[in-house]
């Protein structure tokens, strides 16, 4: 699927690049429509009379994610215009006070289906957390919550049919800061393999694939024989 540019009022405007490099890895987001699919969110965004996709990747609830613009070179116009700036945030407090418009601030603009007091799901948890990870290692901007931002930050969103409460939505923001340092760099902690284990069964039980279990300099040893030890190197 081709990528798309931007024809978003602010900035950019008529698919120009950007012009500064982010210092926001993301803004989250949620559709407030919890039946259309992400591909038809990005094409109804992309509409003629439109000003062009309102984000950079939108995510269908089973984690599918579709990609709309390439961040590193435009950037999506969800942001729009700074209206209650949550300024405790340092990201957010820098981009105002520069004058430059917030949506080039942002290098993920992440859409997720979904509407309720509950939109998410598991796997779309899992996804915003992975482009988050994708994006710092990219930028070298480490994942915390002044990198890591919400709609709300930015523009005081309130919709009857998705209240969102500031603890809720704080506890949500964290669960993708916490999934996507640990993308970066997952805790260490040592396995004892007991009879009848093996690396795969090791690694399925803490969320990795083998490929990435022996990918541990501490597992080198264990790369070329792939047998029984009595112990290997892990995450948590």
């Amino acid at each position: 699927m081709a990528l798309l540019t931007n024809k978003a009022y602010g900035y950019p405007t008529r698919g120009a690049r950007r012009r500064r490099k982010p210092t926001i890895l993301a803004c989250l987001h949620q559709t407030a429509n919890a039946k259309a699919t992400a591909i038809q969110e990005r094409t109804y965004a992309n509409r003629p009379d439109s000003h062009g996709p309102s984000a950079t990747a939108y995510i269908d609830r089973d984690g599918t994610i579709v990609r709309a613009i390439d961040p590193a070179k435009y950037a999506a116009w969800s942001q729009g215009d700074v209206a209650h700036p949550n300024t405790k945030l340092p990201t957010i407090a820098a981009a105002v006070a520069s004058g430059v418009n917030m949506n080039e601030w942002v290098h993920e603009s992440i859409e997720c289906s979904g509407a309720g007091t509950e939109p998410y799901t598991d796997a779309q948890f899992e996804a915003v957390a992975q482009l988050v990870a994708k994006a710092s290692k990219a930028l070298g901007i480490p994942v915390n919550r002044s990198t890591v931002v919400v709609h709300a930050d930015i523009n005081s969103v309130s919709r009857r049919s998705d209240p969102w409460p500031p603890a809720t939505r704080e506890a949500r923001v964290k669960r993708v800061i916490a999934r996507a340092n640990a993308i970066l760099r997952p805790p260490i902690t040592t396995v004892t393999v007991k009879a009848g284990d093996t690396l795969s069964g090791i690694a399925s039980a803490h969320r990795l694939t083998l490929k990435a279990l022996l990918a541990f300099p501490e597992n080198a040893k264990y790369r070329a024989t792939r047998g029984s030890s009595t112990q290997a190197t892990s995450s948590a």
